[in-house]
C-alpha cells in the first residue's frame, strides 16, 4: 500500500500531526491505520489527502517505482562495474527525496556505502555502517544479507580477511547477488587458502558468465588462475598464453586497470621462476598502465615487484635501486601503506649492512607480517632469518626458530 507511506512520508515533510491532516476528511485513527497499511481505503480518501498535501498521488506513484528502478539499476551498475552509470545514477537518485522514505532509506544507504568502498572511502563506508551497529532497524531478508555483503567488502578492503570471511558466510542461498563468492574468494586468496579461493572463485566466474559481466569475469578468470599456479607452478609458457588470453580481453573493453592486475601477475610469476629479466619487462609494463586514478596500493605492490626484480636480477645500478626505493617509501608512509616494510627492507639491502637488515626483519618486519596476516611474507622472511642465523653461526637463535616454527605448524598427516 504505496500510497500510506506516501501520505505520511509528505506530511511529516510538511510538519502537519495525523490529527491536522485528517480533520474533514477522515477520523485520525483511520489516517494512522492507511499510513501503516493495515486497513483498506477508498482512493477518494487518499485523493482529498493527497491534496490537503499539495501533492499528486499519481505523479508521487510513478515517483516511487522509479526510484525503485533506479536504486536496483544503481546496484547493478555497481556490479558490473559502469562507472560513468555508477556516477549519474547517484546524482539522480540524491535529487529524489523519496529516497529517505522508509521503503528505500536502508538500501540507499547500503548502496551508498557500496559506492564508497568503490570509490575507496573506506571513512565514508564506515560511517555508513556505523548506523546499523547503533540501531536496530527493521530488515527484509535482502536487506539483511546486502549488510552482509557490505560489510564483507568493507573487512576485505581495510583487510580484516578473517572477519571478512565470517561476515560473508552468513549471506544464505535466498540473496541474488551471487557477487559475493568473488569476494569470498578474494578473501580466502589472501589469507593464502587457495582451494577454497579457487572454489568460490568458480562459483563467481559461473555468476559473471551467466550475467554476461565481462570485466568481472577478467577478474575471476585472473584469480582462479594464481590459485593454480599457487604451489606447484604451471609451466610458464602456458600461464603465459592464458595471461595473454585475459590480456586480449581487457584490450577488447579498454579495461587498463586489470591489464595492469594481469602484467603485474606475470611479472611475479617470472620472478618465482628466477626469470628475472622477463619479470622486469612485465612490470615496466604494469607501470605504465597506472594512471592518477589507480589506488596507491596497487602502484606500490608494482614498483617493490619491480624492484625487487631488478634487485635479484642485478639488472638496475645500486644508485637506480636507491632512488626508487626510497620514493616508494615515501608514497608508502604518506598512504600509510603496509608495502612500507618491503621497501625499508629493500634500502637496508642495497646499503649492504647484513647485520642491520636482519635485525629489521626479525624486530619490525615478522612482527608486522604477523600482525597483518601476511602469512607468506612471514614464512618467506621467517626462513631468510633462519639462514641468515645458520650462516652467521647464531645455533641458539637459529634453533629457538627452527622450534617455534615446529612447535607452532599443523601436521597435514595427523591432522593436529
Amino acid at each position: 500500500m504505496i500510497e500510506g507511506k506516501l501520505i505520511k512520508f509528505h506530511r511529516e515533510d510538511s510538519g502537519l500531526t495525523q490529527e491536522q491532516l485528517a480533520q474533514g476528511i477522515c477520523s485520525t485513527t483511520h489516517l494512522s491505520k492507511i499510513e501503516r497499511g493495515i486497513t483498506e481505503y477508498s482512493s477518494e480518501i487518499t485523493d482529498l489527502l493527497a491534496r490537503k498535501l499539495g501533492i499528486n498521488m499519481e505523479v508521487e506513484r510513478s515517483r516511487y517505482h522509479s526510484l525503485q528502478a533506479k536504486l536496483s539499476e544503481w546496484n547493478d551498475a555497481i556490479i558490473m562495474i559502469r562507472t560513468n552509470d555508477i556516477h549519474q545514477l547517484k546524482g539522480e537518485i540524491e535529487k529524489e527525496p523519496l529516497r529517505f522514505l522508509s521503503d528505500f532509506i536502508i538500501q540507499y544507504n547500503l548502496f551508498l556505502a557500496r559506492y564508497y568502498l568503490f570509490l575507496n572511502k573506506h571513512g565514508k563506508a564506515k560511517e555508513i555502517l556505523g548506523m546499523f551497529e547503533n540501531k536496530n532497524y527493521p530488515l527484509s531478508p535482502f536487506e539483511q544479507n546486502l549488510l552482509l555483503h557490505v560489510k564483507g567488502i568493507y573487512y576485505h578492503s581495510t583487510r580484516q580477511f578473517n572477519t571478512c570471511i565470517n561476515v560473508l558466510k552468513q549471506i544464505d542461498d535466498e540473496y541474488p547477488n551471487s557477487e559475493y563468492y568473488f569476494h569470498l574468494a578474494l578473501a580466502y586468496h589472501s589469507i593464502h587458502s587457495n582451494t577454497f579461493a579457487y572454489y568460490y572463485g568458480q562459483r563467481a566466474l559461473h555468476f559473471f558468465q551467466k550475467t554476461l559481466n565481462i570485466l568481472r569475469v577478467i577478474d575471476s578468470e585472473t584469480l582462479i588462475l594464481i590459485q593454480l599456479n599457487a604451489k606447484e607452478p604451471f609451466e610458464m609458457e602456458e600461464t603465459k598464453q592464458q595471461y595473454d588470453k585475459l590480456l586480449r580481453v581487457c584490450e577488447s573493453v579498454n579495461s587498463k586497470e586489470r591489464a595492469h592486475k594481469i602484467h603485474n601477475n606475470l611479472g611475479f610469476e617470472y620472478f618465482r621462476r628466477k626469470r628475472y629479466s622477463e619479470s622486469k619487462d612485465s612490470y615496466e609494463k604494469a607501470l605504465k598502465l597506472i594512471n592518477e586514478d589507480t589506488p596507491a596500493s596497487h602502484y606500490l605492490v608494482t614498483l617493490s615487484g619491480y624492484i625487487l626484480a631488478c634487485l635479484k636480477g642485478n639488472l638496475l645500478s645500486s644508485e637506480e635501486l636507491n632512488q626508487l626505493a626510497t620514493k616508494g617509501l615515501k608514497r608508502a608512509t604518506q598512504h600509510q601503506d603496509p608495502t612500507y616494510v618491503f621497501f625499508e627492507i629493500y634500502l637496508l639491502t642495497i646499503k649492504g649492512n647484513e647485520q642491520e637488515l636482519y635485525e629489521y626483519i626479525e624486530y619490525t618486519a615478522l612482527p608486522h607480517f604477523n600482525k597483518t596476516g601476511s602469512k607468506l611474507m612471514y614464512q618467506h622472511y621467517e626462513r631468510q632469518l633462519f639462514l641468515y642465523y645458520v650462516k652467521t653461526g647464531q645455533t641458539e637463535k637459529g634453533f629457538k626458530l627452527a622450534s617455534n616454527k615446529m612447535s607452532n605448524e599443523i601436521s597435514y598427516y595427523e591432522l593436529e
